[in-house]
């Protein structure tokens, strides 16, 4: 049986497309076609990497707007993005976001699903890089689904049976039928199970991802930190297992990518450049190429037409209650002012870089550290370790991790500090904070403790609950279930 994928082929100046396109002028490719070629498999995944990065995902709303207005990092007046950030769910001119979410990660999946059911009938014989293709359908497979059962699900410690019997469906086949729901648990498992599968098939990253990179690697075994690659899976692994409450496997997950000694913290004076617009060639697991992760923050952040202000008092995220802290270089280098029609704001520069009003939204790829957005990064392995480590009773490893990113970023270690601080999670969270602000990681972090929210610029505190930690689902979701 001949199926289709239609696959959205947008301005994307790094990866081609015009091969993929020249399969069939219209954009349908068949199975045929495509999966008889190493090229057409890899115009497949690509085809879903740029799906990934389109407004609806990564590039705008799963990344840097939605997590991040309701972890109450930015605050916005624009539009209906205020009840978002009052966690006002039910508007209908918020649930239209969410259904762009949904049907966007899922039709990211289909294409995935069709990848991976015609790899399933080839092997290594008939492509050289066969478990690179594999491996990378797997994972992003596995970690689109675990992104939508964060927003979507309510948290595996919920008591709320009901809710975790329906957590999201766990597609894994290209057809039209209505998959089943599966529970929060079962999510959880497939997920994991997808994710061991693309660590083994990935295994030959160990070798194809160089410890130092430089950037304008070539073909698809050349800038792999673009690619779902190794790391990747164990790195997904590691937060996977945190964000369900196994510290101990998140830990033997973490210490394996911190093991690899691929990644590395960037010299401090690069602290206030390495994100800006790219993906750091240093910190970056894995990242997303896009062209317009410039532009789309100066529309959005600068422009305030959607991601709007940071919270009015963003600077004490940053202060240290300890004697002596140092300097925290993240909050000189990735916040500054920026003035338009006389009137001067503060702003956040660590995805976009300093502006002014006649700065060119323009950019294109020349060389060096790829435009993009991180989808990983090695401090959330470190503080993984942390709190796995403090977990167990060995405050002394957690410390040891801790500031290792602490002092990466400038300041005192607590082991350093006089008198020497014992730290708690309170601060492995609050470096957390600091370390991913803007990169749509705090609002899970919230979640996982069910800790209430403090409304930005504001006294109101809205207490944790499974109301304000699962976002609706799309009604048209249910309209294909009448029976269940």
């Amino acid at each position: 049986m001949k199926k289709i994928i239609i696959l959205l082929c947008i301005s994307f100046s790094f990866f081609s497309c015009d091969s993929f396109l020249d399969v069939n002028p219209d954009s349908e490719v068949v199975n045929d076609d495509m999966f008889n070629s190493a090229d057409g498999v890899e115009d497949a995944l690509y085809g879903v990497y740029m799906t990934m990065v389109t407004k609806d995902m990564y590039g705008r709303l799963m990344s840097n707007m939605i997590p991040e207005i309701l972890g109450q990092n930015f605050v916005s007046t624009y539009s209906y993005l205020p009840y978002l950030g009052r966690l006002e769910y039910d508007r209908s001119e918020t649930r239209n976001m969410y259904k762009n979410m949904w049907k966007t990660g899922y039709l990211a999946i289909s294409y995935l699903n069709n990848i991976i059911e015609n790899l399933e009938g080839k092997s290594e014989k008939d492509f050289r890089n066969y478990n690179l293709y594999m491996g990378e359908a797997l994972g992003l497979r596995a970690a689109i689904h675990f992104d939508l059962l964060r927003f979507f699900a309510v948290h595996i410690t919920s008591t709320n049976e009901a809710a975790k019997a329906k957590a999201i469906p766990y597609v894994t086949e290209y057809d039209f039928k209505v998959t089943p729901w599966s529970s929060v648990a079962d999510a959880y498992t497939k997920i994991i199970a997808e994710l061991e599968r693309a660590e083994t098939y990935l295994a030959e990253d160990d070798t194809y991802m160089p410890a130092h990179r430089v950037g304008n690697e070539k073909g698809f075994t050349g800038a792999r930190v673009l690619h779902f690659n190794l790391y990747a899976a164990q790195a997904m692994l590691a937060r996977v297992y945190w964000m369900k409450g196994d510290l101990a496997k998140a830990k033997t997950y973490a210490d394996k990518v911190i093991r690899s000694n691929k990644f590395r913290f960037t010299n401090l004076t690069t602290i206030g450049s390495f994100m800006q617009k790219t993906i750091s060639l240093d910190e970056t697991i894995w990242g997303l190429y896009n062209a317009e992760v410039y532009s789309d923050w100066y529309t959005q952040h600068i422009n305030r037409s959607g991601l709007g202000d940071i919270r009015g008092d963003f600077a004490d995220i940053y202060k240290d209650a300890g004697p002596a802290p140092g300097s925290d270089y993240r909050r000189t280098g990735w916040f500054g002012t920026h003035e338009k029609n006389g009137v001067s704001r503060d702003i956040c520069v660590k995805m976009m870089g300093r502006v002014t009003d006649t700065t060119s939204l323009t950019t294109s790829y020349s060389g060096g550290a790829y435009l993009g957005t991180s989808m990983i990064r090695i401090p959330e392995m470190y503080y993984i370790m942390a709190e796995a480590l403090l977990d167990e009773g060995d405050a002394s490893g957690a410390r040891w991790y801790l500031d290792t990113v602490v002092s990466a970023r400038g300041m005192v270690k607590f082991a350093d500090r006089i008198p020497a601080v014992e730290i708690t999670l309170d601060d492995i969270m609050a470096e957390r904070r600091k370390e991913l602000f803007g990169e749509g990681q705090w609002w899970f972090c919230l979640k996982r403790l069910n800790s209430s929210v403090k409304i930005a610029n504001s006294s109101a505190s809205i207490p944790g609950s499974d109301k304000i930690y699962a976002l609706p689902l799309p009604t048209e979701e249910e309209d294909y279930r009448p029976n269940e």
